[in-house]
């Protein structure tokens, strides 16, 4: 990966996409799922870097908490002169909040933080899957092993890819990308394209399908 091309090459774990295929949509309206102090801090910097979010959790009061946690964040990035008062009011001005799965309908990806059992995630997402664009791309941080579980729990299981972030986000340079079996090209691509619009430096794993 060199500084004039920041993607990295996928062709370890896909065929080269054929000539003239068009280029990756972009990922502009992403929902979050987890909102713990890695979910609170993809979303400041998401929307730090002009992105739409929108941060679920059933519980109405958790969402106020994850709301002040955000604010907080702009608040400190404003003290150490990273982003000016008014485009941090703007950006805070595109994170919505709900306690309904139905409102994620318009997000071209979502993003689960949430560490726990397999069970809870796969319930999680194929609710996700009922009510997302058949096309948009289901996140999770999972581990190689728990990213094969979630495939069945869609009907395009190519759009599911495993993305973890580190803390501080703002601050970790690197976010880890997990192929699984079933992953699409294109849904690698566009978390990628994603990760190059946040400023950070992909790490991609999983096993390689084809030999580099």
């Amino acid at each position: 990966m060199s500084a004039a091309n920041p993607i990295p090459s996928l062709n370890p774990w896909f065929s080269p996409p054929p000539a003239g295929a068009p280029a990756p949509k972009p990922l502009r309206a992403i929902g979050l799922v987890g909102i713990d102090r890695i979910g609170i801090g993809i979303a400041h910097w998401c929307a730090t870097r002009g992105l739409g979010v929108i941060l679920f959790d059933p519980e109405s009061a958790a969402l106020s908490h994850a709301v002040d946690a955000v604010r907080k964040q702009f608040t400190e990035a404003e003290q150490r002169g990273e982003i000016t008062h008014d485009a941090a009011h703007k950006a805070v001005g595109g994170i919505g909040i709900t306690t309904s799965v139905d409102d994620m309908e318009f997000c071209d990806m979502v993003i689960e933080t949430v560490v726990e059992d397999t069970a809870s995630k796969r319930a999680r997402f194929a609710g996700f899957s009922r009510v997302l664009p058949p096309d948009a791309v289901l996140a999770t941080c999972a581990s190689v092993e728990g990213i094969e579980e979630l495939f069945a729990t869609t009907s395009a299981p190519g759009r599911v890819i495993g993305l973890s972030f580190f803390a501080p986000v703002y601050v970790a340079p690197q976010i880890q990308v997990t192929i699984g079996s079933q992953t699409e090209r294109l849904t690698a691509e566009r978390v990628l394209h994603f990760i190059s619009v946040l400023g950070k430096k992909p790490v991609v794993q999983g096993r390689p399908r084809n030999q580099a």
